[in-house]
């Protein structure tokens, strides 16, 4: 009778403890650096958001006894929500990990007195529990995310190692640290248990995520994905794009169908739909769904890469170097020969159309000039000693760069050819409703990597002609490209930022590129 009054004395007092606990959070955050946080992958899941995954577990899951289970608490943010969603008495197990002290102890006197049991440990390296009946029924996470990069080599091969053993699937060396607290997960869930996951929605539409999709539509059942609005961050100091993945430990029935929502919140998304798994299981992206299903381009359309041949720009490893302006090229007595035109940054270019001088230099208020020399460097030091002392000054930071460090010479740019057609790499949304820019480049200048280069392919290329004005037609056509088929396509991060790699862009269908040609 006392442990019961004193339940629900607790659960009475929660709104307090939950104000505490988001001062701590508070506290805790700033003691560490933005950097710190990043690195180790610490944004702390916001309590409205907490509270409307616990509150759509409690709509799934079956009633009777919850065994919880937090793989990464930081401060409790599921746990306080689970404590208002279910009564204490239903609760009759609870456990968190924390691998970082500055978050778990304070996380242990916070939650002191109420069943959670908190593990200051790793989870990737506990052992899970021996039988079904230690197990845990639900799951809720934020996992840390931490990318690839930051993982030492010798963790990838354990995490890599470990995933593969728990449940059959080899995780790529370039999936970050979410996707292997997902896998590992597998091993401490009950048959039936239900498992929803705070995580960066990239593994969607990424070679990298292809194994945890192998895994979420074979080993498991997957239930719903709900991708939020990417302009919409969910935390205020991460820039990334969230889903909430919701699975049941349990292989999917025949006819299987998962639900996919998008925008808006998990209870009122602005947009939902059926995906039968078998339409998944060959969809190499997914952000499109449920809209890829109606009115999508037909798969066996005509695509860019029928028309041209994409090639990032040019990859310099250090543009303050390598790209100067007219004057810069001139104090440092640059030869001519040794220069090309480049166009600025898509920020620094007004006009999607780019016109040249009779010399074929793109008329713009700054010029700008790269440092593409094919002599070598005995050559050089003969004939142009101002460039070789030019050269010299960057010997020390640039040429032993990532890029320069694999070039021989260093000096030497990649092989680039000018072309009517770029493309933005990265871009944000516009207010004219688009994204990626096509920029009708008639000058001689080619492009850095912050583009991608559209160069046509034979067809094309004997249609245009080398006239403008043909080309201007084939640009024209590029432009009515919907920018919802470039962003299904490409892949999106937080704050509305939108990327297309090379092979993305070309498998883009353009159906009335065929009727141009015919005409």
């Amino acid at each position: 009778m006392a442990r019961a009054c004193c339940q629900r004395g607790l659960q009475h007092g929660l709104p307090a403890v939950e104000a505490r606990r988001l001062a701590l959070q508070q506290v805790q955050d700033r003691a560490r650096t933005q950097a710190d946080r990043n690195r180790l992958g610490q944004f702390a899941t916001p309590a409205r958001l907490a509270g409307e995954l616990l509150h759509y577990a409690h709509r799934l899951l079956p009633t009777g006894s919850v065994r919880f289970l937090d793989p990464a608490i930081g401060t409790g943010s599921f746990y306080s929500a689970l404590l208002r969603e279910w009564p204490m008495a239903e609760i009759s197990a609870a456990t968190g990990f924390e691998v970082d002290a500055h978050y778990g102890d304070p996380c242990k006197a916070l939650w002191h007195g109420t069943p959670l049991q908190l593990r200051l440990e790793d989870f990737t390296a506990a052992r899970p529990p021996p039988g079904e009946t230690g197990r845990y029924n639900l799951v809720i996470c934020n996992p840390p995310y931490v990318r690839h990069h930051h993982l030492q080599r010798t963790v990838k091969a354990r995490l890599q190692l470990r995933s593969m053993l728990t449940t059959g699937v080899r995780l790529s060396g370039l999936a970050g640290l979410y996707a292997h607290f997902i896998t590992l997960a597998h091993a401490w869930m009950s048959a039936g248990a239900l498992a929803g996951w705070l995580i960066p929605s990239e593994f969607m539409d990424v070679n990298y995520g292809r194994e945890l999709k192998r895994y979420l539509l074979r080993e498991v059942t997957l239930l719903r994905i709900h991708r939020f609005d990417p302009t919409e961050l969910q935390f205020g100091d991460a820039l990334v794009s969230s889903a909430i993945v919701w699975l049941r430990n349990q292989r999917p029935v025949r006819g299987h169908q998962v639900q996919f929502s998008s925008g808006g919140s998990l209870s009122r998304p602005k947009a939902c739909g059926l995906v039968p798994a078998s339409r998944l299981e060959t969809a190499p992206k997914w952000r499109g769904f449920p809209a890829a299903l109606s009115g999508g381009p037909r798969s066996d359309a005509a695509t860019l890469g029928d028309y041209f041949r994409v090639q990032r720009g040019v990859a310099t490893g250090a543009n303050g170097f390598f790209i100067m302006t007219g004057e810069q090229a001139a104090e440092r007595r640059i030869p001519a020969q040794c220069l090309r035109p480049i166009l600025p940054g898509p920020r620094h270019l007004e006009l999607d159309e780019v016109q040249a001088d009779a010399a074929g230099l793109p008329q713009l208020a700054r010029q700008l000039w790269i440092l593409d020399c094919r002599l070598s460097e005995e050559e050089i030091r003969d004939r142009h000693p101002d460039l070789w002392r030019y050269l010299d000054s960057g010997r020390a930071a640039v040429a032993k760069g990532y890029l320069c460090g694999r070039r021989e010479p260093w000096f030497a740019q990649e092989v680039r050819a000018p072309t009517f057609f770029l493309c933005t790499y990265i871009a944000r949304s516009r207010r004219d409703g688009r994204v990626q820019r096509f920029i009708f480049n008639r000058s001689q200048a080619i492009a850095a990597n912050s583009y991608l280069m559209l160069y046509p392919r034979e067809a094309l290329d004997r249609f245009i002609r080398r006239d403008a004005e043909r080309a201007r037609l084939v640009w024209h056509v590029l432009n009515r490209i919907g920018a919802d088929v470039i962003t299904a396509g490409g892949r999106v991060y937080g704050g509305g930022l939108h990327k297309v790699e090379p092979k993305e862009l070309a498998s883009i269908p353009v159906p009335q590129m065929a009727a141009l040609l015919r005409g």
